[in-house]
C-alpha cells in the first residue's frame, strides 16, 4: 500500500482534479485506485462509457446477508464560474476555521475522509465487511449511482448499511424527496406571419397547459403523507416549470414549444401514479399525447428521475447513526443525492456527512474544518457499533 496522506492533505489532492460534472472521471480515478492499492482492499471500477466510471472498493471479509458498512460519495462537482472566487477554487486553502475549494463540502471532504478511513480498515485488519462506493455525475440527476445499481450483480451481495456522505452538518438525515424532470412538446403549424390563419402558434396553445401546470402545482402542495412531518419547511411535493423554449424567427409562425418541469415527490409517492396524473392535466386542456407533436398535439418525454428515499426512524441503522452522533431525531431533506438509486439494491441509507449544504455550489465554498476533523471519529464508532 502507498504512502498515506493526512485527511486534508488527501482533500487537497482531491480538489485539485477538475471533475467538473462535464469531465471524465478516469484521472482521479486512478489517483484513488494507485492510493489504495494493496493486498488486502479488492477494487472494481465499472465502466459507465465516455471516460465515466463508479469504483467499488472493499476490505474485509465479503458481505454474505447484507452484514458490514458501506460509505458512499460521488467524485463529481458543480462549475467553479463564479467571478468573486477569492482563492483558486482548484487549491484547497484553509482559513479562519474553513477548508476552501470546489468540492471541499460538496463532497471531496467526506471522500477523503471515506477513502482515508477504507485504507485505515485494510492496514489494521477487520473480520467485517468495509465498503467504498464513489460514483460519477451526482449533480446532474444521480446518473452514476443508477447506472452502478443496473451494472451491480443482482445475486452479489454488498453491505446494505449505507453512508450516504452529503454535507448535512453531522445530523442524520433519514429521507429526501425525489426529482423527476419531464418535456412536454405542444406543437403547432408554421407559417409566414403576415398570414397568420394559414398556421397554428404553438406558443399560445401552451398557454392553458401552463395555468393547468399552475393549479396541478397548487393541488400538490395541499397535500401530505406520512412523511411531511420530517420535511419541516416544504412539507408537499412541489412542481416547477422551469423552461420554456419555442419559435425560430420573429417573422414564423412557432411550430413547437417546449415546456420543461422538475417534480420532487415525497418518499412513497409514484412516479408511475404522478405520470398519469399530468397527462390527465394535459387532456384536460385539449391536447392530445401522441407521439410526435402538431397542431392539437402534444409528447411527454421524461427526462430523468432521481427517486425519493425514506429509512423508517426505527429503523436499526439509522438508530445507530442517531447514537453516534448524539441525535434524538432524524430529518429529512429536500434535495436528492445517490441514496434513492441504492435503495434499487436493497440499502438502507442514512445521508450523514461534514459540512454545511448552504455552502455547496457557491463561490468560496467551504468545509468546517471542525466537522471535517470530527467526522471520522464518528464513522469509526459508527462501524465499530454494528
Amino acid at each position: 500500500m502507498g504512502t498515506s496522506c493526512s485527511d486534508r492533505e488527501l482533500l487537497g489532492r482531491l480538489v485539485g482534479f477538475d471533475t467538473t460534472t462535464c469531465n471524465p472521471t478516469t484521472q482521479l480515478f486512478d489517483f484513488i485506485t494507485d492510493y489504495l492499492a494493496s493486498p488486502s482492499i479488492r477494487c472494481e471500477r465499472f465502466d459507465c462509457g465516455d471516460g465515466y466510471e463508479n469504483v467499488w472498493f472493499e476490505t474485509g471479509p465479503v458481505s454474505r446477508e447484507g452484514e458490514g458498512l458501506t460509505l458512499c460519495g460521488h467524485v463529481d462537482t458543480v462549475p467553479a464560474d463564479e467571478p468573486n472566487w477569492t482563492s483558486d477554487p482548484r487549491e484547497l486553502v484553509e482559513h479562519d476555521g474553513r477548508l476552501h475549494a470546489r468540492g471541499a463540502c460538496d463532497m471531496k471532504g467526506f471522500d477523503a475522509i471515506a477513502i482515508n478511513l477504507l485504507k485505515e480498515a485494510a492496514e489494521s485488519g477487520t473480520d467485517r465487511p468495509f465498503c467504498l462506493l464513489l460514483t460519477h455525475s451526482e449533480e446532474i440527476g444521480t446518473i452514476g449511482a443508477g447506472q452502478f445499481a443496473e451494472q451491480w450483480p443482482k445475486d452479489r451481495p454488498m453491505p446494505t448499511s449505507v453512508v450516504v456522505g452529503e454535507p448535512t452538518s453531522l445530523q442524520p438525515v433519514c429521507g429526501h424527496k425525489g426529482h423527476l424532470s419531464a418535456r412536454i412538446t405542444v406543437g403547432g403549424r408554421p407559417c409566414h406571419t403576415g398570414y397568420p390563419d394559414d398556421g397554428v402558434n404553438a406558443i399560445s396553445e401552451s398557454l392553458p397547459l401552463l395555468s393547468a401546470l399552475d393549479g396541478l402545482r397548487d393541488e400538490l402542495r395541499s397535500e401530505r403523507t406520512e412523511q411531511s412531518a420530517y420535511f419541516d419547511e416544504v412539507p408537499f411535493a412541489v412542481l416547477n416549470v422551469v423552461r420554456m423554449t419555442g419559435g425560430n424567427a420573429v417573422n414564423i409562425m412557432p411550430e413547437f414549444a417546449t415546456i420543461d418541469i422538475g417534480v420532487r415527490l415525497l418518499p412513497g409517492q409514484s412516479t408511475k401514479e404522478f405520470l398519469e396524473r399530468l397527462q390527465d392535466t394535459i387532456r384536460g386542456c385539449g391536447l392530445t399525447l401522441g407521439e410526435s407533436a402538431g397542431p392539437g398535439t402534444c409528447t411527454l418525454q421524461p427526462l430523468n428521475n432521481t427517486p425519493p428515499f425514506w429509512t423508517p426512524p426505527d429503523d436499526p441503522f439509522l438508530m445507530s447513526v442517531l447514537d453516534v452522533s448524539g441525535q434524538d431525531r432524524p430529518t429529512a431533506v429536500g434535495y436528492g443525492t445517490d441514496a434513492g438509486r441504492l435503495e434499487a439494491l436493497g440499502c438502507r441509507s442514512v445521508i450523514f456527512g461534514p459540512g454545511d449544504i448552504a455552502q455547496a455550489h457557491q463561490a468560496n465554498e467551504w468545509m468546517p474544518a471542525d466537522e471535517f476533523d470530527r467526522a471520522p471519529g464518528l464513522l469509526r464508532s459508527l462501524f465499530e457499533s454494528i
